[in-house]
């Protein structure tokens, strides 16, 4: 049974993988998991942004956190590693598309990347612009995430780097992609979670073609 969560809890627990805060997160996740009798898996699968679909992964990963993600997905590695149920929180699309892989990937934070891909993160997986997470790096000038996933990420992920297009043709008839890095808050995220944020002068950015 999934665990019943609040939406301030599930706040929390966004903020705390947002803002690198390993320990809260961490004794958080086993005060609920404890309290609902819940595994992590269970309670990561169930902490997701209402309005946005945005889990705790996403929240690691776009930030830059890979210490993070390591323990989560040492977490989720039981009973086996690479597990469907453990796959599943790992290529999670919110409700634009993106994985983990692609928040970590546009960022640039090439150490998260590293440590989804190696944890089972689809690279092949589109979000609603048509655009996988190597892709999404081209488009922000992320060289060294495009250049390792190619040469790391196996074949078909050329295609995806390599196509052409024209001036402004990439977010044509798309909705604007935010950066969800240290400074930015991405649209897709729900009013209140930008509310608590806003105090820590977190800023839109559009993500640069």
């Amino acid at each position: 049974m999934a665990p019943k969560l609040t939406e301030d809890e599930i706040d929390d627990l966004l903020y705390f993988a947002r803002i690198g805060d390993g320990a809260e997160l961490k004794a958080f996740k086993e005060e609920l998991c404890q309290r609902e009798k819940a595994s992590v898996t269970d309670l990561l699968a169930s902490a997701k942004d209402e309005h946005s679909g945005t889990g705790v992964l996403h929240m690691a990963a776009a930030n830059g956190y890979e210490g993070i993600l390591h323990d989560l997905c040492k977490d989720l590695s039981n009973p086996a590693p690479q597990n469907p149920a453990m796959l599943a929180i790992i290529n999670a699309q919110n409700n634009a598309g993106n994985t983990p892989l692609h928040w970590a990937a546009l960022n640039g934070h090439l150490g998260s990347v590293k440590v989804l891909l190696e944890q089972g993160a689809d690279p092949t997986l589109t979000n609603q612009k048509g655009h996988d997470a190597v892709y999404e790096a081209e488009l922000n000038d992320k060289k060294e995430v495009v250049e390792w996933v190619l040469k790391e990420g196996g074949e078909g992920l050329e295609e995806g780097v390599s196509r052409e297009t024209g001036e402004g043709d990439a977010d044509d008839g798309a909705e604007e992609e935010m950066k969800i890095g240290e400074n930015t808050n991405d649209d897709e995220l729900s009013k209140k979670i930008g509310e608590q944020f806003g105090s820590m002068g977190m800023q839109d950015e559009k993500a640069k073609p």
